[in-house]
């Protein structure tokens, strides 16, 4: 087994403060064109960006902005007492693997600082650290090989347990319940490919055709501390507290739940049945400087392999809406060569004349939803776009068809 990730893979924080009444103003806007429009919204309040969607969240949060796959989602509250909690953020866990743990946190205050919020105080609402596994191909997890605080039966202390299987295989496994403490231990490449995130192989630095044809796993196993278990069990709700404390409080989940190396029988103490060698390993990993770790792959280059994704997804869409039109449009199978003169003139019809504004309004709304990066990180908006075009046209070099 080989150690291929470890970093931080969920991070919810509160904080103690207000956005201004101009930020309210421009997010209740974008609100109201959502609910209209039933899509998420382009807002900008000064040098912050993102997307508004229709409805807020549980807690008083008026406003829910999205503010990109390698940004976060923020719940702002139209309150203006300073000492409300009106702001709270959800870090998404590709976000934490391309910057890991300060370069989140910096990015996170960089966009509090842009909308011009007012913050006195932060509250850790949950954090979760990530390890995955490279697993030889006959590694099985067995769920009755794990122990709780000395007890021979999971469910003898009182946790909940959930299992996932797949055919004969238990592909997943969850102890405990949020807010308070849980591991998770689950099969990623399976949910990696069931979710379509292809940003994790150059997140990992493993060639796909690779892995695939030797037959292994990748095994993750997540550690999760929500705010019940932070605040009442570890005094922790600080930046400074969490700091100190956090590899203690992995560490201890770590010894209350036990992967055995074996079975056991009702007889056997249970206490003298070695660890297996993968919760050893955890324990190492976890005794270490977490906040040290990062990913493999630079953020241009997760951003670009989620782009490449998106295209894809939306070349197979234009395919299957092709389909659709050439039935439509009575085009026969046999003479399908005509269908792709029928789709250009139908496209050329909309990029001319009274069309062309709308069309382009349409770009505009892509264009902010989707930031290009090339392999440097570079973000390129409408005219470095336009520009390289220009540059590079008729070269080997060039990024766009011209």
């Amino acid at each position: 087994m080989d150690l291929i990730y470890a970093g931080f893979d969920g991070l919810d924080v509160t904080f103690q403060g207000f956005i201004p009444l101009r930020a309210v103003e421009l997010f209740e806007a974008a609100k109201v064109t959502a609910q209209e429009t039933k899509q998420e919204t382009f807002a900008q309040v000064g040098l912050f960006k993102g997307h508004v969607a229709e409805t807020g969240a549980r807690g008083g949060y008026t406003f829910r902005v999205d503010t990109g796959n390698l940004g976060f989602t923020w719940f702002f509250s139209k309150s203006q007492k300073r000492e409300g909690w009106n702001i709270r953020v959800s870090c998404k866990s590709a976000t934490l693997a391309a910057y890991g743990f300060e370069g989140a946190i910096s990015r996170m205050y960089a966009d509090l600082d842009a909308v011009g919020a007012t913050v006195l105080q932060e509250a850790i609402a949950r954090i979760d650290f990530a390890m995955d596994w490279r697993m030889p191909g006959d590694f099985r997890l067995d769920p009755h090989r794990f122990a709780l605080h000395g007890t021979t039966k999971a469910d003898m202390h009182g946790e909940e347990i959930g299992q996932h299987w797949q055919k004969r295989q238990c592909t997943g496994l969850t102890i405990g319940k949020m807010p308070g403490r849980q591991i998770c231990i689950y099969d990623k490449r399976r949910d990696i490919v069931a979710k379509r995130k292809d940003e994790w192989w150059k997140i990992w630095g493993i060639d796909r055709d690779e892995f695939e044809t030797s037959g292994d796993q990748m095994w993750r196993i997540e550690l999760r501390a929500g705010k019940k278990h932070l605040k009442d069990q570890w005094g922790v709700t600080s930046w400074a507290d969490l700091r100190a404390k956090l590899g203690d409080i992995y560490a201890h989940a770590l010894l209350r739940i036990r992967y055995k190396a074996e079975l056991w029988d009702e007889t056997d103490n249970v206490t003298r049945i070695p660890d297996d060698e993968m919760w050893e390993s955890c324990r190492r990993v976890v005794g270490e400087n977490l906040f040290e770790y990062s990913s493999n792959a630079t953020p241009g280059v997760v951003k670009q392999v989620m782009q490449e994704q998106q295209r894809q997804t939306i070349s197979a869409m234009m395919i299957g809406l092709s389909a659709n039109f050439a039935v439509l449009a009575g085009v026969r199978k046999d003479r399908l060569a005509e269908l792709p003169k029928l789709i250009s003139e139908m496209i050329a019809n909309n990029v001319k004349g009274e069309s062309v504004k709308e069309f382009k309004d349409k770009m505009t709304k892509v264009f902010r939803r989707y930031e290009i990066h090339d392999e440097d990180g570079v973000i390129l908006n409408e005219r470095t776009i336009a520009a390289s075009q220009t540059a590079h046209c008729g070269g080997a070099e060039s990024p766009v068809i011209c």
